[in-house]
């Protein structure tokens, strides 16, 4: 299995040059493997390897970001008069002419208006005003003369006669005497028995109405119209038939895989591997100088969305072998392109990992015995 991979990382459209291209190859990869093995000094202890388990991984990341367009109408009823001159006229909406954007991140909402669809009608309210739903155009409302007192409740109104005007009850002892202060009752006339705010009585005059029995609308302000619902109070209306193209962005994170692949390995390629880079629009095919696993994995994630007009992908491959050779089965070994070389980045195997976590938690679990035995 050979990969082929591009020293030309600013792909411009049509077929790439293949003078200066690197092939990657397992033989490659394996060479790579006993060479960083050999710089670290390693190759006398732990021998070089002859053969290896190479499994192909595709790196593709980046961003697509597309821009979607809706076409919509809609009725509209304006209160009063409007301007509408500066809004763009159409027949019919889907047949509207508008360049794709440039910028498919750039959003746009455009309110377009269709012709011979404007209709100024006068209200048959005629000036915008209609009698006030509360007061049923009167101006004011009814309203009690008098209420409860607020502080006797009208319950103890007077200690003699209960707010009757005839006394009932004979005047309380002195030890007995209510702390509040009382006054001459108005009705029956009893000395220091009634309420100092009602004096006797069991009510007071209404703040609201001050007794007249009548208060004004507070809804019209006495008026006794409102402003008319349908027309807002203008007389007129305003209908007409609106459209509107909106132009909104939606940007699509790539990163694969999605998983099966250890994060430290993908954060030292994504920082020392020579990437493969692209950028593309909607007008743009895939270049013919890409390797087959990138046209593979683009071709899919190029396909036109629903509305799509416009479209710009940022995207960069890189390919990546992981290793596991026989000598050394407590290491994986992952091989992708450099800048200059082929970058080799090593990771301890599964069961390597396991073996560490349980020397890890046995040297807990002693420490914990005789952090017991010495306390």
């Amino acid at each position: 299995m050979r990969f082929g991979y591009g020293a030309n990382h600013g792909l411009g459209k049509g077929p790439q040059p293949k003078q200066g291209r690197l092939m990657l190859s397992e033989t490659d990869v394996l060479q790579a493997v006993r060479q960083h093995i050999a710089e670290r000094g390693e190759a006398p202890k732990m021998g070089q390897p002859t053969s290896g388990e190479i499994t192909w991984h595709s790196l593709l990341e980046g961003t697509i970001v597309r821009c979607i367009e809706t076409r919509t109408e809609n009725k509209q009823l304006h209160r009063g008069r409007i301007d509408l001159s500066d809004r763009p006229r159409y027949d019919r909406l889907e047949q509207y002419p508008l360049a794709p954007p440039k910028n498919p991140a750039a959003a746009l909402t455009l309110e377009l208006v269709q012709r011979g669809s404007v209709n100024e009608d006068p209200c048959p309210c005629g000036n915008g005003k209609v009698a006030c739903s509360r007061c049923q155009g009167r101006g004011d409302l009814s309203c009690a003369s008098t209420t409860t007192c607020s502080d006797c409740r009208g319950i103890d109104a007077c200690l003699r006669c209960d707010g009757t005007g005839h006394r009932t009850h004979k005047a309380p002892e002195e030890a007995r005497q209510v702390a509040e202060e009382r006054v001459t009752c108005k009705k029956c006339g009893a000395f220091e028995a009634a309420c100092s705010t009602c004096r006797g009585r069991g009510h007071v005059t209404c703040s609201t109405c001050r007794g007249r029995g009548v208060r004004e609308c507070p809804d019209c302000d006495g008026e006794g119209t409102e402003p008319h619902k349908r027309c807002g109070g203008t007389g007129l209306t305003v209908a007409w038939t609106e459209g509107i193209i909106s132009r909104q962005p939606r940007t699509e994170e790539i990163k694969w895989p999605e998983s099966g692949l250890p994060y430290v390995a993908r954060q030292h390629a994504r920082q020392d591997g020579d990437w493969r880079k692209t950028s593309l629009t909607h007008k743009d095919s895939v270049p013919d100088g890409l390797e087959a696993e990138f046209k593979a994995l683009l071709k899919p994630r190029l396909k036109p969305r629903d509305g799509e007009i416009a479209r710009k992908a940022d995207l960069q491959y890189l390919p990546l072998a992981r290793v596991v050779v026989p000598e050394h089965r407590h290491r994986v070994y992952y091989v992708y392109p450099g800048q200059s070389k082929l970058r080799v980045f090593i990771l301890p195997s599964s069961q390597r990992t396991w073996q560490i976590a349980g020397a890890v938690l046995g040297v807990l679990a002693v420490l914990y015995l005789l952090s017991r035995l010495l306390s």
